[in-house]
């Protein structure tokens, strides 16, 4: 699964890119850059609006969240080895990989964590089952009686 997060580029235009993510320990982590237009829009204003989703393909149950806060570097050994294990374990398992274990290297890797200020979300649960009844005369079964059938 993956997220989008959106910041305001150098020149003042809204850049939205998606990327992938981790909850872990209380706050959302991500892997994002210093260089390129990302870096740069980042080093002139770090407040960023993170969106991840889920949808039924034909949108009958759907959930998303709407995370709004600062971007900031994780510079704390003990928390970006954590929360790169974490990160590494999320995506490890879903894409089939090795896993680093839980000593990853950690000296040059650009790990950013929001620092969470508002959440929102939205959830449509799937619909019940339409349950409709047909008359099993109507089917050649039967006089009368009914039963029911999903649609």
């Amino acid at each position: 699964r993956v997220g989008r997060i959106g910041m305001i580029d150098a020149c003042g235009h809204p850049y939205t890119i998606p990327l992938r993510f981790v909850w872990s320990a209380q706050c959302l982590y991500v892997r994002v850059d210093h260089e390129g237009r990302k870096g740069e829009a980042l080093e002139k204003n770090n407040r960023v609006c993170f969106e991840t989703d889920v949808c039924a393909p034909d949108f009958s149950h759907y959930a998303s969240v709407v995370v709004e806060g600062a971007l900031i570097d994780v510079c704390d050994p003990a928390e970006k080895r954590a929360a790169l294990v974490a990160y590494n374990a999320k995506y490890t398992r879903l894409c089939g990989l090795p896993n680093p274990g839980p000593n990853p290297v950690i000296q040059g890797v650009a790990l950013r964590k929001l620092l969470v200020e508002k959440v929102t979300g939205r959830k449509r649960e799937p619909d019940a089952p339409l349950v409709r009844r047909v008359p099993m005369a109507l089917r050649g079964r039967g006089r009368g009686r009914t039963r029911a059938t999903l649609r």
